[in-house]
Parts: C-alpha cells; structure tokens; sequence
C-alpha cells in the first residue's frame, strides 16, 4: 500500500515538473515571438521612416544635376549656385544619416543652439526650388522682421519644413502657391504654413497627424507618416501645432513656440 502510495506521489511529481517545464518552454517561445514581432515591426518603421526623409533631398540633387546637364543655366554663376546646392543638400544627408543611423541619435536631436529660424526657412525654400518649379508651385517667406531666433535642434526644424514641402507638392494638386510667415512676439515665436491646394475636409484634418492616417484628397502613393513627423518634431522643441483646412481652401498649418518653453528644454 505505502508503495503504491509512494509510486503515485512520484507520478504526480514527475507530472509536475513535465508541466512546470512546457509552460516556461511556452513562455520562451512567446517571448522570442514578441521578440521577433517587435524587430519585424522596428525593420519596418526604419525603411519607412528612411524612405520619408530621404526622398526630397535626393530629388532635389537630381533636379539641381539635371539642370546643369542640360546647360539651361544662363552663367557660370548660375551653375555654381546649382554645384553649391548640391553640396548643402548632401551635408543634409551626411547629417541626416547620423541622425537616423547613429547609436548616438538621441543626443544628436536633444543638441539645442540658438540659431535664426528665419533663415533656416528661407534656406530650405531655395533647397527644394527645383522641385516646386517642377510641380507650378511657388513659395514665398514673409516676416516683420530681418531674423528670428529660436533655440532648439536645427537639424529637426529642417526636416519638417522639407516634410511640410514634401507634402504640398504631392497633395496640393495643382499649382499656386506656399506661403511661410514666420513672426516673435516678446512671448513666443509663430510659424504659419499655407498652400492654397485642394485641402481636405475638416473632419479628416482632426486625424490628419495620426500615424497611417491619409486622407480622401491622396491621389498619389503615401505612407501616412509625413504630418506624424511633423507633429513630433514641433513637439520635440516645445512647440503646438493646429491645423486648419477645408475643401478647396488649402491648408493652413499654425505651430507655436512659447519662449519660456524653449529656455527650459
């Protein structure tokens, strides 16, 4: 009796630890799973992210290489200009590289400078000149004042003005034109950004800087990250950002830094 007592305690023992043993076998094989799920997922959003931001900076040394093949270029001096936008838009990349690349990238973006954002704007405008001539698209930048400074990560403040560009020239749908205004008042400095595309319905525009989110008006292929960036970078300098649209009215795009925000980054 005792050994048949003995027997089944064993039984139930072995039961046990075989049990034990396939449910952290379980919990492995689900932790790798999530593992691989979340690497899928990073690959993704990397070759995503990639193709946003590389894009316009490598169309516009194609456009600015095209045009000094062609020789439409009326001096020496006009060709220079194309040679020296070239260049500028290639440190751009080298930057951008490191930024996307580098183990290092968050303390790339958390370097902050005081720099005129005034200038950075009209600087990216000429960058991407080229590109809106193409499309019938002009941009304007006004302002009160000779130069703005703000304090925060040129580098980000760049690629969203490339992204805001980026995404007139595929979505406006027509010519005209972007109109940048930027302005300080003694407590904050404002950026607006218009083009006077078809723009989009305002219930569509609440959802607008969601991630995957694309709108009715999208007649061209679109990964639905460019206004999400945007976003985040704005928010990244201790901005905010409305915006404010409808059908046939273009798009109005309204970001504000308060200054003391920006000391305490």
């Amino acid at each position: 009796m005792k050994s048949k007592h003995k027997g089944n305690f064993f039984w139930n023992r072995e039961k046990q630890t075989m049990l034990e043993r396939e449910q952290e076998e379980h919990r492995e094989l689900e932790q790798k799973r999530q593992e691989v799920e979340k690497l899928t997922n990073d690959v993704v959003w990397f070759k995503r992210l990639m193709a946003h931001n590389l894009r316009m900076p490598f169309a516009i040394i194609t456009g600015y290489g095209e045009l000094l093949l062609s020789g439409s270029c009326a001096s020496r001096e006009e060709e220079l200009d194309c040679i020296r936008k070239i260049c500028n838009n290639i440190d751009y990349l080298n930057t951008l590289s490191k930024v996307l690349l580098d183990d290092d990238q968050e303390e790339l973006l958390s370097q902050k400078e005081y720099f005129d954002v005034l200038a950075c704007v009209r600087r990216v405008s000429e960058y991407v000149r080229t590109i809106t001539q193409k499309a019938g698209i002009r941009i304007v930048v006004n302002s009160s004042r000779e130069e703005v400074l703000f304090f925060g990560n040129r580098i980000s403040l760049m690629r969203a003005f490339f992204n805001l560009i980026e995404n007139s020239v595929r979505y406006m749908n027509r010519q005209g034109n972007i109109v940048i205004t930027v302005e300080e008042t003694w407590k904050e400095i404002l950026i607006v950004y218009r083009d006077d595309g078809e723009g989009m319905r305002p219930e569509e525009a609440e959802h607008i800087t969601e991630l995957d989110f694309q709108g009715s008006n999208r007649k061209k292929e679109g990964n639905g990250i460019g206004m999400y960036l945007i976003r985040r970078m704005v928010e990244a300098e201790g901005g905010s950002m409305e915006i404010k649209t409808g059908e046939g009215v273009g798009m109005g795009i309204y970001m504000s830094f308060a200054k003391n925000q920006q000391k305490n980054l």
